[in-house]
């Protein structure tokens, strides 16, 4: 779809510490999932712990559980059990219409959640949290996008929670929030950006995106990466993580159409005020990844 940026290119083939142990949350979302399957791919199965949501039977492995991040109990008990040395904290909904249904709930998961994870986790370990663009409503986006700086001004339920749920977490010492653009690439459940678009082009039903909502996206295989340096460095703070491109819905869905040659006809591109009765959405959140980059940059030379 894209170039990879700097920061996309990153080196894969990296060395985990023998004496790691791991645990990831919310493996199922679009960022959890290629998070959870590239550490599987440098770690034993005993080093790796991966946490689900309720209600969710896959994926299914011995060193996966279903939890909720509200439950603290079950939570201690992984805690004790499976004694992490890394905590990768991916749980977390995002989806602007259910949020906006039901608020108490978003906060529960996002806030609550994230609570419980810098109470349990966040005192003596290295605990990364990924965030995202969504804490800002892009009405007015700075020239070369949004930084670390920026005041959050988000527009919508979804966006209030992921604020309060990053402040938490950054008053642990030995914490890094990472704000993710739009992530593209496959997901475990099929609502991915990607393959939600490709899904209903396959199955001829048509697809109305925005022209004016704008995003950094980031490839999903590069996030692993990113975050595993970000251990091995110890970088700490608030950091942007998105490409060096931005790329508008309606583009993403054009893509995907010609790609996989399917109708013209089936997608179609409206402003953000031409929807009737949708959430609220965000514009241009194009994200400023400078700071990410450097940090990294400089630590690997």
């Amino acid at each position: 779809m894209r170039h990879m940026s700097d920061i996309e290119q990153i080196d894969r083939d990296l060395c985990i510490p023998n004496d790691w142990r791991i645990l990831v949350t919310g493996i199922t979302s679009i960022h959890g999932w290629p998070v959870f399957k590239f550490l599987s791919k440098l770690m034993p199965q005993d080093r790796l712990f991966g946490i689900r949501p309720p209600g969710i039977d896959y994926p299914e492995a011995d060193n996966i559980e279903a939890i909720c991040m509200t439950d603290r109990d079950a939570l201690k008990r992984i805690r004790e059990r499976f004694d992490p040395t890394h905590v990768v904290h991916c749980a977390g909904v995002c989806d602007l219409d259910v949020c906006e249904e039901r608020p108490e709930w978003a906060h529960r998961i996002n806030v609550q959640g994230a609570e419980n994870m810098a109470d349990l986790f966040g005192e003596n370990l290295p605990l990364v949290y990924i965030s995202t663009d969504l804490v800002f409503s892009g009405e007015k986006p700075p020239e070369g996008g949004y930084t670390e700086e920026d005041e959050t001004d988000p527009v919508s339920v979804a966006g209030r929670t992921f604020v309060k749920a990053e402040r938490r977490i950054l008053k642990q010492d030995d914490s890094c929030v990472i704000r993710l653009s739009l992530p593209l690439g496959d997901s475990v459940n099929n609502k991915g950006a990607i393959d939600w678009i490709e899904g209903r082009f396959m199955r001829g039903l048509p697809v109305t995106l925005f022209h004016d909502e704008v995003r950094s996206c980031i490839e999903c295989e590069a996030i692993g990466p990113v975050v595993i340096q970000v251990f091995l460095n110890r970088i700490r703070g608030l950091y942007n993580l998105g490409g060096d491109r931005s790329w508008s819905l309606y583009e993403i869905g054009k893509h995907v159409l010609e790609k996989g040659d399917y109708s013209a006809e089936l997608l179609d591109g409206t402003m953000r005020h031409e929807e009737i009765n949708g959430p609220p959405r965000i514009g241009d959140v194009t994200l400023n990844s400078l700071k990410l980059k450097q940090a990294l940059l400089i630590q690997r030379t």
